[in-house]
């Protein structure tokens, strides 16, 4: 693996892996070679372990054809060809806004289950808005607005009740502390393993076709 190594006027170290090949370690200005070569020796397991998760990923996503087909609950639904008349004659950005358009349609689907999971939860909000971001699933704030990623159309079940589980937790704490998570832990006692699949569908939210 390539490191690319950036020296700037900072105090810590920082490594962050950009693909399966590609990892960029920032330094302070001063800092030795030695220092250097040593944090990189302490870091090769890791690296190894997170390449690897990278290269997993991405083997999993290549199930997931995003120009081809619309996918609802983690199954194909239908052909995109489907969504409109001459769609493969149209630009890849009104491909894009067809696509988007059609699984805002279905946004529905995501207030049904927020609802329903609060209902049974009794763990409240004021609204439910949609959201559109390349980083986030969901997010919940003092006003107890409940944003939903219209991506999250894509994912599992399973995996989209646990994002709402976890955002209407913040109605109970407003941050991630332990005691959010042992509210979390009790309405989704198998929540770690949830965590660990969602990250799995982290391609979805960057995916330049949606």
């Amino acid at each position: 693996m390539k490191v690319e190594i950036l020296r700037e006027k900072r105090k810590t170290i920082v490594l962050k892996i950009i693909d399966e090949k590609t990892a960029v370690l920032k330094v302070p200005l001063k800092l030795s070679e030695k220092k250097i070569n040593e944090f990189l020796q302490s870091k090769c397991l890791w690296l190894e372990k997170n390449v690897k998760k990278i290269k997993e990923n991405n083997n999993f996503s290549k199930h997931f054809e995003l120009d081809k087909f619309v996918y609802l609950n983690g199954e194909s639904f239908m052909p995109v060809q489907e969504i409109a008349i001459e769609f493969d004659k149209l630009s890849q950005a009104e491909r894009k806004r067809k696509i988007k358009a059609f699984y805002l349609t279905m946004f529905f689907k995501l207030e049904e289950l927020a609802k329903d999971i609060s209902l049974k939860t009794n763990l409240k909000y004021s609204e439910i808005k949609i959201a559109d971001s390349k980083r986030i699933w969901g997010s919940y704030n003092s006003k107890g607005q409940l944003k939903l990623n219209w991506k999250l159309l894509i994912l599992p079940q399973e995996l989209v009740c646990y994002v709402i589980c976890h955002e209407l937790c913040h109605s109970l704490h407003m941050n991630h502390k332990p005691q959010f998570w042992a509210s979390v832990g009790q309405i989704c006692p198998n929540f770690k393993a949830l965590r660990k699949e969602l990250c799995k569908f982290s391609f979805v939210l960057r995916s330049e076709l949606l």
